[in-house]
């Protein structure tokens, strides 16, 4: 499948690398050192020039294209490529977009915009960071078939319940399945003879119930419940929904903005919270606030202010620090200074790309910097898994993969040995990244 990707930044470039080696991707950017680096590294057809233009973009073979993906850092140039496309070919187009006015535009308008699918970053980053708060210990958290499935990544400290453990011994938590561990960075499908260790990463698959068990059971004490005290720091469009979102779970938090007309403004948004003028570059600022008695303060506003932050509400003894980090070479530095999460607007936004470009698979999310893939799969006549029981086709599958959850008629099946996979099944699954092209092709 042709894909033609439109801006060569970090997100054009996230997902020029996750579709380069399944798909024909042409990137266009007027970068032209940028593009030539992609063409390189990558393979991919470059293209140095204006993606508005349809000079450049029939020069990226917009013709042949499947998938159009407007990916620049202008709302305004990602419309406009779109709406040039729709204009020149039959492309499904794709773009992403901070305006919360634009996404309420296309939500309200069909075809207004000639954009098949907006991503609103603020949204996506927003709702990225309170599923991911809202599950104690959780380093990232994705939801398949209609929120009957979740899948969760958590690092197991030394002092953790599992360490030790093999895993027949901690199968003790319904509808959940231990898909994956990470172990110094290379992918390991554990057996029930394997031994959890301190420092492994560990991915489970189940129900959210039992995701939400597991996480209480592996961090005591630390589920974030409705009464709890939850700051957030910058009143801008993702601090606000974040609000909103937290609001919609039965939470009222507290939201502290600087500017007076925004905190009027805010005050009448969000009736269930408590909006505070103050300023977090000033000396009174923790004081004033009381961050040292909140259980999570959450950080909206740019990098630095985000890490400072942090670092003086775990001084002070704030429960937990979450943090939406922008540049992406700040991320470990944000872990390493002991942040509990972050989330990274241009990675939410490339990944909710790329899943909408699958032809191997309903969903899929990324992990550990594209080591794994969980995979959303609905089983038809032709799957290696149709009529099978799970340990009979094994043989035909590569080690790298595991079937995490099965869901059947709106009922989730928590997979064993012999269970039958039948036609129509939604298939939940953990692959290795070296597996995926062999897993792809049977399922």
């Amino acid at each position: 499948m042709r894909v033609v990707i439109v801006g060569a930044g970090d997100v054009g470039t996230y997902i020029a690398e996750d579709l380069a080696e399944s798909h024909e991707i042409a990137v266009v950017d007027t970068d032209g050192e940028r593009v030539a680096e992609l063409e390189s590294t990558l393979g991919v057809t470059a293209i140095e020039g204006d993606g508005r233009s349809l000079d450049a973009l029939e020069a990226a073979g917009i013709d042949e294209a499947e998938i159009v993906i407007a990916s620049t850092d202008d709302d305004a140039v990602n419309v406009m490529v779109c709406g040039a496309v729709r204009n020149s070919t039959d492309a499904y187009t794709i773009a992403r977009a901070k305006s919360a006015d634009l996404y309420e535009t296309w939500e309200t308008f069909d075809d207004a915009l000639g954009i098949d699918l907006l991503l609103p970053v603020d949204r996506l980053t927003a709702a990225a960071l309170v599923r991911t708060v809202a599950l104690p210990g959780a380093l990232a958290v994705s939801t398949f078939v209609d929120g009957e499935v979740e899948m969760a990544e958590f690092d197991l400290a030394a002092d953790a319940d599992l360490v030790g453990k093999s895993v027949a011994e901690a199968d003790e938590f319904p509808s959940l399945t231990f898909a994956g561990v990470i172990r110094d960075g290379t992918v390991q499908i554990p057996s029930g003879e394997t031994v959890f260790a301190a420092d492994d990463r560990v991915v489970v698959i189940g129900s959210p119930s039992s995701v939400r068990r597991f996480a209480r059971r592996l961090t005591p004490g630390a589920a974030l419940d409705p009464d709890d005290d939850v700051v957030i720091v910058g009143g801008g469009t993702v601090g606000t929904r974040i609000a909103e979102l937290l609001e919609q779970g039965g939470y009222t938090p507290r939201l502290v903005e600087h500017d007076p007309e925004r905190v009027a403004t805010l005050d009448e948004e969000l009736p269930e919270t408590t909006v505070i003028e103050g300023d977090v570059t000033t000396a009174g600022f923790l004081t004033e606030t009381s961050i040292d008695e909140a259980d999570l303060l959450v950080g909206t506003l740019d990098d630095e202010t985000n890490y400072v932050l942090a670092l003086l509400a775990k001084n002070v003894g704030t429960g937990h620090t979450a943090a939406v980090v922008n540049d992406s070479e700040y991320v470990d530095l944000f872990e390493a200074a002991g942040v509990d999460v972050t989330v990274e607007p241009r990675a939410v936004v490339a990944n909710e790309t790329t899943r909408a470009t699958l032809d191997y698979a309903d969903e899929a999310a990324t992990l550990e910097r594209d080591s794994a893939e969980v995979l959303e799969i609905t089983v038809d006549g032709e799957s290696v898994l149709a009529g099978e029981s799970i340990v009979d086709v094994a043989h035909d599958l590569p080690d790298g993969f595991v079937v995490g959850a099965v869901v059947r008629d709106g009922s989730l099946k928590t997979p064993r040995g012999g269970t039958v996979v039948q036609v129509g099944d939604h298939v939940v699954a953990f692959v290795d990244t070296d597996a995926l092209d062999e897993v792809a092709a049977a399922l």
